[in-house]
């Protein structure tokens, strides 16, 4: 599933628009969902940070990639810096997005929960404003409001600039232009005279971004204030630096399909002599007869009235009745497909009383002397219109959406009843187009797939098309009109082709399709909760890594075992004092309870490097990454550290609990950190508080001396978590937040498979067990090699534990051994990588 990441200069903002986000999709918890809010630092709160922005996003990362939605300022070259300091394998699918940052995460937190991609969740977000569009009228608004005092004095200055960046002044360098206009006491206006767009505040990101500035385009500032020349000055310094921006080349976003995704058969490949070809608007498919629905439209008569405050009485009582019908069609859709579908007709609702509709109505009622309906029509039409001009798909489609009110409110007006879809028997609806209303009136009992000769996948209609779980394909053309009524369908949602009078053999093809299709569904959810047993009978465990208590549920639900990593971090930061005992305690039981029973490995303190604490000085450091962090702090602050290992100590009275720690280098550190767990046990049994007679305890093995000392701790440790994240960086001595070096710290490199196979060893022939829960664990390419090499436990984030599972029942452990072998006596991570796929 789809990650989330929320980032703000405020912390509770941050936390409120995750919460917001996740209750849109109905307080399901298996979205994964990230706050990122303020600096981190005590004495200045407010601000954003790279650090805990990229901890965000590792938090929910997934192969199925994270969406990032940010405020203004800093949040954005911030959030660049975080995804920078991430491996490129994980970069490919982050997606920094310009949408609204309240409406973007409640659209993206919908589209996440229902399994869409990340470039679906993506244009979900952007196309969110929307409705706060059509009913504002930003374009009619007054002009925007003066500049402070400070900023007014003084003669106006202007200069013009060609933008050399080869994208423009996209996210980086508009952040970078916004925060220099910012800095000086000067109100600066910029325009693109390339488009004739603008001019605009050059001290709003959202306005910089809407003049679409590209490479070579032309643009011209003007400013006015005591600061005017200053603030020109030091845009032209910035220009003349390029902006700031390294035009290399962009990465491509890559999106992993799902697993239980079905391959077209061969012949829907093939341009097939009586198919056409649409646009797939809702995934699916199904078989069934064409049932023609075409919505006939009122006659509208126009002429002069003598009484236009009669007629605008009518309109009023007519757009309160259409009012009402669409707030029952809202509760409809709200229990059959969720609140946030169910917000189109807020939407629509918000049509009614929009003043730039309304307004000319007025004038054509009381000045022109028009009937009510004539002139509702009339503004209903031009502001339709109005949407068609518009460069942005989602913002066209609207135009629909208003042509539907505006139809609803003139059935009333002339009391005529509105034409509803009714289909005696189950069968493709076939029609023109759908609106909201329509769609929603729909019995999915009967209704087994939708065709339209219009619209587009953006429209409200496929939004509840998809919501509906009803396949779709629109924009297939006036011909799909011209079939007769009980013709056989053939519809496919996902590849937007229609096949009328199919021959037998292809309905039997895509009859088994279907069939195969609800098969994996059933089969992907029904073995989620299965163990992982090659075919020859080879048990690896899956668990999940988790920063919360909340992503319990979520963890469970996907099938994990338990939970392999528990990464402790979430309670000490983002605060200006440290979490005390009891908060922790509650934490970690809360996390314990979710897993009903399973197991649960708690990581201890692993802050420092890239992830600095407000309240602890930790002083400067040249290589902070080499320097005191995780168990090396924890060690040197034992009241802290104690205060943790006593709440783990306590939970683990009641619940498999196990704790292991990070960065251990020496032995001499393990036994440090063990003796004090063992100080820590005896204190919470000398309370008089419930304390186990014995905790399992293991390290993670990130820095390779730990490797090579395998033999040794496996003499004294319970078990090993390899952190393959950290173990790779450090074995090529390649920092993952370095792009020059980044891809250096890739965990296919033979160098670091060796590593793997020495802990494996090692442990094995004592005992003892191994898992995996760097971002390795879960990669779908490696998990076969994984298992080859002899790991145990794989453990990663929820929404890959599903794939991973059926990658497992898929191999023979013989074969992956053999396969290992081989991955061992490659050259380079490129080589292994060939081998493996």
């Amino acid at each position: 599933m789809v990650g989330l990441v929320i980032v703000s200069h405020s912390a509770k903002l941050a936390e409120g628009v995750a919460e917001l986000a996740r209750d849109a999709a109905g307080g399901r918890g298996d979205v994964p969902l990230a706050a990122a809010g303020g600096s981190g630092f005590p004495d200045k709160p407010f601000g954003t940070n790279a650090n805990l922005v990229q901890q965000a996003i590792e938090q929910v990362y997934s192969d199925d990639g994270v969406l990032v939605l940010m405020d203004l300022g800093s949040a954005v070259p911030n959030a660049e810096m975080a995804v920078e300091a991430l491996p490129p394998e994980q970069r490919r699918r982050i997606v920094l997005c310009e949408a609204p940052l309240v409406e973007g995460a409640i659209a993206a937190a919908v589209q996440a929960s229902i399994g869409n991609t990340l470039e679906q969740v993506a244009a979900e977000a952007r196309g969110a404003l929307a409705p706060k569009i059509a009913q504002l009228k930003p374009e009619s608004a007054a002009p925007l409001p003066s500049p402070p005092p400070g900023e007014q004095a003084g003669k106006k200055s202007a200069l013009r600039l060609k933008v050399p960046n080869r994208l423009g002044l996209h996210l980086r360098p508009a952040a970078r232009f916004v925060q220099t206009a910012t800095r000086f006491q000067a109100a600066v206006e910029v325009a693109n005279l390339t488009t004739r767009r603008g001019p605009v505040s050059a001290k709003s990101i959202n306005e910089i971004a809407k003049l679409g500035v590209r490479q070579f385009h032309e643009i011209e500032l003007a400013a006015s204030g005591a600061d005017a020349e200053a603030a020109l000055a030091a845009i032209q310094s910035l220009a003349d630096e390029n902006f700031g921006d390294e035009d290399g080349e962009p990465q491509a976003l890559e999106v992993k399909q799902p697993a239980t995704k079905i391959e077209p058969p061969v012949s829907s490949l093939i341009p097939h002599p009586s198919s056409l070809q649409g646009l797939p608007a809702s995934p699916g498919l199904a078989i069934g007869s064409a049932r023609l629905y075409r919505r006939a439209a009122p006659e509208v008569p126009a002429h002069m009235v003598d009484d236009p405050q009669f007629e605008w009485k009518a309109l009023l009582a007519a757009i309160d009745k259409t009012r009402q019908q669409i707030e029952a069609t809202r509760d409809v859709i709200n229990r059959r497909a969720g609140a946030y579908s169910a917000a189109i007709f807020e939407a629509h609702a918000l049509y009614l009383d929009d003043d730039a509709l309304r307004e000319p109505v007025r004038r054509a009622i009381f000045v022109d002397r028009l009937n009510a309906a004539a002139a509702w029509q009339r503004a209903t039409d031009q502001m339709a219109a109005e949407y068609r001009t518009l460069d942005d798909e989602y913002q066209r489609a609207r135009a629909e959406d208003v042509l539907d009110v505006g139809r609803q409110v003139i059935l009333n007006l002339l009391g005529a009843a509105a034409s509803v879809p009714v289909m005696p028997e189950a069968g493709i609806l076939v029609a023109p187009d759908l609106t909201p209303a329509d769609t929603a009136r729909l019995d999915p009992a009967l209704v087994l797939g939708i065709c339209t000769a219009f619209g587009g996948p953006t429209s409200h209609s496929a939004i509840l098309a998809r919501s509906l779980d009803l396949p779709a394909v629109v924009g297939l053309g006036e011909r799909i009109l011209e079939i007769a009524e009980g013709t056989s369908l053939i519809v496919d949602g996902m590849t937007g082709q229609v096949f009328p009078d199919p021959e037998a053999s292809l309905v039997a093809e895509y009859a088994q399709r279907a069939e195969d299709a609800r098969a994996a569904k059933a089969e992907a959810r029904a073995a989620s909760a299965a163990p992982a047993v090659t075919s020859d009978g080879h048990r690896v465990e899956v668990a999940a890594n988790i920063g919360s208590p909340e992503e319990t549920r979520a963890a469970v639900a996907a099938g994990a075992e338990g939970v392999g990593l528990f990464r402790t971090e979430f309670v000490f930061l983002d605060r200006q004092v440290a979490p005390d005992e009891e908060e922790q305690y509650a934490a970690y039981r809360a996390a314990a309870q979710g897993l009903g029973g399973r197991p649960l490995i708690i990581r201890t303190l692993d802050v420092g490097g890239d992830k600095p604490l407000p309240y602890l000085d930790l002083g400067a450091e040249a290589n902070p990454f080499l320097g005191w962090r995780a168990i090396r702090l924890c060690l040197a602050k034992p009241d802290l550290f104690k205060a943790q290992l006593r709440a783990i100590v306590r939970a683990a009275a009641d619940f498999p609990v196990k704790v292991m720690f990070p960065m251990v280098a020496t032995l001499a550190e393990w036994r440090a950190a063990r003796a004090l767990l063992e100080e820590a046990r005896l204190e919470v049994k000398n309370r008089g508080q419930p304390a186990p007679v014995r905790i399992e305890t293991g390290i993670m093995v990130e820095i390779p001396s730990a490797a090579l000392l395998a033999a040794h701790f496996a003499e004294e440790a319970d078990f090993f978590s390899i952190g393959t994240n950290d173990l790779s960086q450090y074995t090529l001595a390649a920092e993952r937040g370095n792009a020059r070096v980044a891809a250096l710290a890739d965990a296919f490199q033979p160098a670091v498979l060796h590593l793997i196979e020495m802990v494996v060893e090692a442990a094995h022939a004592r005992g003892k067990w191994v898992g995996v829960c760097g971002e390795m664990g879960g990669d779908p390419l490696a998990v076969p090699l994984l298992v080859g090499l002899g790991v145990d436990e794989l453990s990663m984030n929820a929404p890959a534990i599903p794939k991973a599972k059926q990658i497992i029942r898929a191999l023979d452990f013989a074969s992956a051994q053999a396969v290992a072998r081989s991955a061992l006596k490659a050259e380079s991570a490129q080589a292994v990588q060939a081998l493996l796929s």
